[in-house]
């Protein structure tokens, strides 16, 4: 049989486990298609059966041949070359090694003995074979970093009960089964060994949700203990309590039992020949290792369904098949076991989910539970569950070293570790200490869904994404973070985020909350920010790291202008554009985040990424979780440029809605600049006729159309039309617009409100204040309380009015003011620090319902130009205004920066008039057109002012803007020459297939008679032949008898008739850019000619 059909046929057997030579994986991703024989059917036949095929993780090469069939031969043996061939994610059980492997990159981490997750490595794909465990023995202890633990148990003189944290349980649990004997002398060890056995099999029924108050006859503890029992009658008892729905299979000296083959039990139970059983319902594997529990049968309640009374009619608490509950012993594994999943659909569970999920603090033991964890189109109800006993809990460190030491990928805070931590909270004692340990982990297909209205990246199948969800635990509380992993297949991209549960009985306060935590080994780090202000956003920062922490955040309630939810990581130097290893970290959010890189005494960098703790609380009650927002980690070894792209791509295609993935907004023309608050219903008709003309599609009403909006002072709050400036109303000035021939757009503010206002005047106490005290404005305008339910659903009926009145395809969502007075009259005192969170996830509501209501309304979102350009944003419009700052040589900067993480297809930039608004720089048409090409492209100017000749240029651009779109929008992007690093920029886009491209340059600064080097352009394919053109020529030629700057009406080329240049030649080679004056530019078609 192939090996691709062997591997199938065990898939099905087994449910995702791949064993070779003592390893164990198992593995989920992308379904195979393998044409080896009997490959497809088996893995159809995998699906038909609800079960997570597993995939060849290897290659067999013999004497130069490769392919399927046995191993072996006349020359022995074919030697196994393994490596991870397709995205997904592995453990190793063996090992307690996770793999996330995306398109072109790997990402490893393990647990370690301590039970942490501590990071292994980010890079380039490696072997199977390649055990990188090793890693962990860069680890070097430090002379005063805490480590190690002193339990209640060995407080207590109970060294071999070492496991147990909370004294009183410890109490309890001894006071139902010491068992001593009278006849024991003093130095005989077997009472201790009685108390010890009978513990472990009082845990193992709790495990089950057994009776726990039964006493155990002698002949079971004997056995218990291994020694030989007179009286059949109790272990024949015994064995029949063990019948509870399950099968057992013998354990051998080594813990294998005597099949090899996995087999099916009766009650759908899969195993493989190792001693241990999976329950129908879902439950725990039976303890089957060594030591005084091996080999001991089930009782009969062992198939009692978690949650539900147990045989002697009390509950028992859910089950987690990772370990016992809060502050159980751990049994140590077999080593070398491969681990089995166990059914893995509700048929094989007997239609119920109840045992899918180890999250039992979630319910996720019913079909309702595992809804509420985001299941659905876009996550498998398969689940992998972690097999405990078949996971190595032996001694796997080199040594004890602290928490400080170590690179972790989740990071507690007061028990050690005195970095920068990933969660941080506050018990009802007013204790923040929370060690939380590995309990278990689920690998699904597919990307759990978010709650309603939350933006984050999704995925349209199950098999374009699989989702590692890492239950860790703090054995005293109980309190669960859930660590999501969710590797996209065609991406070099990680989605993280933490879910809080609370699953004690009293209220847990978080006080911080992070979406990733991350640590790099030693070396030398540079960071790299969009940082700015208003009008300035987004500007390239590029920092060295040095020994302490380094802070980028915005506590404004929105993303800001100031700093961006963006950062890269590179080692070794700035990162360069084409080579070099590049991390980065984007944040789906819009509102109070911080970002840190911290370097340790160590020199290891600890990088973090969430929330912004400042001011930030919130109080969780038992059974309630927190979610923070996501993270897209992203990798390149070719340096920002690939990185760049793949973000783009990610963006694009997995985060804006689909509705306008590739869509080309329409050429418009917005009012503010051409009359500012001075529009009416005829300004704005005249305004559109001589638009028109030039062939833009569609006029944007901006600020001043409603409510008394006659300036900054009034209106804000008041969406009905103002019928001194529209006396048709919007239904009449729509109406005339499109007899035009053009489409109409919208501007409004909706989380804004002023003091001189109709809605102000009947609700003064719906904007943020604190009512003691005076109220801060901004720009004349106060904040709507968006956490309050009776706020949003005022708001979206008045823009759901609006929307329903006329046929308005586009809307500009603006937000002219930050947050101030944080304050809510909804909340009590102890939760006014969750407002600033619950503000933003109402404007996130808002959005997501009236995007929803109107689908075929292109949003657009703003906040005093590009103050909120985030991933948050991009889930409900596929565009953001990227700056109130129009002047193009500025705007090669801002987009640019932008650039580095966000889609050119989500940046709002238009044509402006000159001299320009914002300072006073007068740059010619052409260079104006040929900025806002790279963006959403529009004008913001007063065509009344335009002379025919403008008219008609602008027509002309907006014909090539027609022809380029396409491939500006679903291009790859490449930065040539940056703005911040010389005095010109240089970018070009390049369509999938390599067959097209087009390049731009522009000079921000010339110095008379320095020349330029030549534009080596990039993303070609190298073998084929490309014809170069000159698209829209320049007018001005100095004039070298009298060094004056002439017109020249026939234009002036860079070089005259078009090149046929090969790939590599244009990459290599270049091509000459001459610029005459500041803000010229140049722009080149690049087309591949056939055959």
């Amino acid at each position: 049989m192939a090996a691709s059909a062997q591997t199938a046929l065990r898939s099905v057997a087994s449910a995702t486990d791949v064993s070779n030579g003592g390893r164990s994986f198992s593995k989920v991703g992308r379904s195979p298609e393998d044409p080896g024989s009997g490959s497809a059917a088996m893995a159809n036949a995998a699906a038909a059966n609800n079960v997570i095929p597993s995939q060849s993780l290897y290659e067999s090469t013999r004497n130069g041949g490769g392919g399927g069939g046995s191993a072996g031969g006349r020359n022995g043996p074919a030697p196994l070359r393994m490596t991870e061939q397709r995205p997904g994610i592995t453990w190793d059980a063996r090992k307690r090694l996770f793999r996330l492997r995306g398109k072109d990159s790997l990402y490893v981490f393990r647990v370690d003995d301590s039970k942490n997750l501590e990071h292994l490595y980010w890079g380039p794909p490696l072997l199977v074979e390649d055990d990188l465990s090793y890693l962990s023995k860069t680890n070097v202890p430090a002379p005063f970093d805490p480590k190690g633990v002193v339990s209640v148990a060995r407080k207590m003189g109970l060294d071999e009960l070492g496991e147990i944290a909370d004294e009183q349980d410890l109490s309890e649990r001894w006071k139902v089964y010491t068992r001593a004997k009278d006849t024991a002398t003093e130095n005989d060890s077997r009472p201790r060994r009685l108390e010890n056995a009978s513990w472990r099999l009082w845990s193992m029924e709790r495990h089950r949700g057994g009776d726990l108050n039964k006493d155990l006859s002698d002949g079971v503890l004997a056995m218990a203990l291994g020694e030989s029992v007179e009286d059949d009658t109790a272990g024949g008892e015994a064995a029949a309590a063990g019948t509870g729905g399950s099968m057992d299979v013998a354990a051998t000296p080594d813990g294998v039992g005597s099949g090899a083959a996995s087999t099916a039990g009766a009650d759908g139970s899969l195993t493989d020949g190792v001693a241990r059983t999976v329950p129908s319902t879902g439950g725990p594997p039976s303890d089957s290792g060594d030591g005084p529990c091996a080999g001991l049968p089930r009782s009969a309640t062992a198939g009692a369904t978690p949650g539900t009374p147990s045989a002697a009619g009390r509950p028992s608490p859910p089950f987690s098949p990772a370990s016992g509950p809060r502050g159980s012993a751990v049994f140590p594994a077999r080593i070398g076991q491969t681990p089995t999943f166990g059914p893995t659909s509700p048929a094989a569970l007997g239609g119920s989910t109840a045992g899918l999920s180890s999250l039992s603090s979630l319910h996720a033991t019913s079909s309702a539970g595992l809804a509420a964890l985001g299941g659905g189109a876009s996550m498998d109800m398969s689940t992998h569950l972690t097999d405990y006993e078949a996971t190595n809990w032996s001694k796997l460190d080199p040594e004890l070293v602290g928490k400080n030491t170590k690179l972790l990928e989740f990071a507690d805070h007061g028990t050690g570790d005195y970095r920068e931590p990933s969660l941080k909270v506050r018990y009802k004692d007013g204790s923040t200490v929370s060690p939380l340990e590995y309990k278990s982990h689920r690998i699904v297909r597919g990307k759990p869904k978010l709650d309603e209205y939350t933006p984050g990246v999704y995925a349209e199948s199950l098999t374009e994404a699989t989702t590692l969800i890492v239950e860790m635990v703090d054995p005293v509380t109980g309190l669960v973070v859930l660590v999501h992993y969710t590797v996209m297949h065609e991406y070099d991209a990680i989605i993280r985020r933490n879910v809080v549960v609370n699953s004690s009985a009293d209220m847990v306060t978080l006080l911080h909350v992070a979406s990733v935590t991350l640590d790099y080994d030693a070396d030398q780090y540079y960071m790299t920010q969009l940082s700015g202000g208003w009008a300035r956003e987004r500007q390239v920062v590029v920092r060295k790291l040095d020994d302490g922490l380094t802070v980028v955040k915005s506590s404004r309630g929105a993303s800001s202008h100031q700093f961006n939810p963006f950062v890269v990581i590179s080692p070794g130097g700035p990162p360069a554009e084409d080579t070099g290893i590049v991390t980065s970290f984007a944040l789906v959010y819009s509102g109070n985040f911080v970002a840190s890189a911290e370097i340790s005494e160590s020199r290891r960098l600890r990088v973090s990424m969430g929330l912004n703790p400042e001011g930030f609380t919130w109080n969780l009650s038992q059974g309630e979780r927190f979610s923070s927002p996501e993270v897209i980690m992203s990798y390149s070894d070719e340096g920002m440029g690939k990185l760049s792209r793949g973000l783009h791509r990610l963006m694009r295609q997995r985060l804006i809605p689909p509705r306008w993935r590739n869509y080309s907004c329409p050429v418009l023309l917005n009012t503010w600049e051409a009359a500012y608050f001075n529009v009416t219903h005829e300004v704005v008709v005249e305004i559109g006729r001589v638009a028109a003309k030039a062939g833009i599609e569609m006029i944007v009403l901006d600020d001043g159309w409603f409510g008394e909006r006659n300036d900054t002072t009034a209106g804000l709050g008041d969406w009905f039309p103002n019928r001194t400036k529209l006396p048709y109303s919007l239904d009449g000035l729509v109406r005339e617009v499109n007899n035009l021939g053009l489409k109409f757009g919208l501007w409004m503010e909706p989380e804004m409100v002023s003091m001189d206002s109709q809605l102000y005047k009947a609700h003064p106490d719906w904007c943020l204040h604190v009512p003691s005290r005076g109220r801060t404005t901004g720009r004349n305008q106060l904040v709507l309380d968006f956490s309050r339910e009776c706020v949003r659903d005022h708001i979206f009926n008045e823009m759901d009015r609006i929307l329903s009145s006329c046929p308005i395809e586009y809307v500009k969502w603006d937000m002219n003011r930050h947050l101030t007075e944080v304050f809510s009259q909804d909340f009590p005192a102890e939760r006014q620090g969750e407002v600033a969170h619950r503000f933003l996830m109402g404007v996130y509501e808002v959005l997501g319902r009236i995007t929803r209501q109107h689908p075929d309304v292109l949003f657009e979102t703003c906040s005093g130009g590009g103050g909120r350009f985030d991933a948050g944003m991009l889930f409900f419009a596929p565009q953001i205004w990227a700056s109130d700052n129009t002047d193009a040589l500025s705007r090669v900067q801002i987009q640019m920066g932008t650039s580095l993480a966000y889609p050119v297809s989500s940046m709002g930039s238009h044509v402006s008039s000159v001299p320009n608004h914002q300072t006073l720089r007068t740059t010619s048409m052409k260079t104006r057109s040929l900025v806002a090409l790279c963006g959403s492209f529009g004008y913001e100017l007063d065509p009344r002012n335009l002379t025919t000749e403008e008219l008609a240029e602008i027509r002309r651009y907006i014909d090539l803007h027609k022809k380029l779109s396409p491939i500006v929008i679903q291009g790859d992007l490449y930065r040539l020459w940056s703005p911040f690093t010389s005095d010109s920029a240089a970018w070009m886009f390049v369509s999938q297939d390599k067959s097209e491209a087009v390049a731009i340059a522009v000079n921000l600064r010339r110095e008379v008679g320095r020349l330029l080097p030549r534009l080596t352009l990039r993303g070609l394919a190298p073998n084929k032949v490309y014809q170069v053109e000159e698209l829209c020529p320049g007018h001005v030629v100095r004039n070298i008898d009298t060094g004056a700057i002439d017109f020249d009406s026939s234009g002036v080329y860079q070089f005259g008739t078009p090149l046929q240049m090969s790939g590599r030649a244009l990459c290599c080679a270049g091509l000459p850019v001459k610029f005459l004056f500041d803000a010229d530019s140049v722009i080149y078609a690049i087309k591949a000619i056939a055959g």
